[in-house]
């Protein structure tokens, strides 16, 4: 008996997805766009790893991280680059750096139990409806694969000023080196 073509197109799909490098969006190719001006990011109140409200978007300049703690390759090799490029800088304290949780699924505590190997990157998370206005404002993608485990995303990290406005997207942000993030952050505190 064959299988409906309905999940042979799915099932090669999927698998085109996987070739492609990872889970993230095809549209995470190596890239920047700058905001010209800087783009006001929506205010919402989402929760930290610690489960303390913030306010966000966050004052002060910002590096922040749009992914999820089941992430299977790009967010922990972006994480694994992002943080000894913060330390060749000094480990500026103003720099405040942040991972936007786009799975419902994950919570402070989640988050929380994820990070403790990457300080000092702190966690945000919250409802749904309180980060698709970020993503879509900072041009970021994202929705549950089929089988509902993984989350496509777009592979990305948002430079927020010191107002917390958006500069800067760099997408296919798992590719980049330490040293060119390094680069990317000591523009940002220019």
């Amino acid at each position: 008996m064959k299988p409906p073509v309905h999940k042979l197109l799915l099932f090669l799909w999927t698998g085109l997805v996987w070739a492609h490098g990872g889970h993230y969006l095809p549209a995470s190719g190596p890239g920047a766009f700058d905001f010209r001006p800087a783009r006001t990011l929506p205010a919402v109140e989402l929760r930290s790893h610690e489960n303390k409200p913030v306010l966000f978007p966050p004052k002060g300049p910002a590096v922040l991280l749009f992914g999820y703690t089941q992430c299977p390759d790009a967010c922990p090799l972006t994480l694994g680059r992002l943080l000894p490029a913060y330390e060749a800088l000094g480990a500026p304290p103003q720099l405040r750096l942040w991972l936007l949780s786009v799975d419902e699924r994950d919570t402070p505590q989640t988050l929380q139990r994820y990070l403790q190997g990457f300080a000092p990157v702190q966690g945000l998370t919250g409802r749904p409806e309180a980060i698709r206005p970020i993503a879509e404002a900072a041009r970021v993608e994202y929705n549950l694969a089929p089988g509902g485990r993984l989350v496509f995303h777009t592979d990305a990290l948002a430079l927020l000023d010191a107002q917390g406005r958006l500069v800067r997207m760099l997408y296919g942000v798992s590719r980049l080196s330490t040293a060119k993030l390094k680069e990317e952050i000591a523009q940002l505190l220019r």
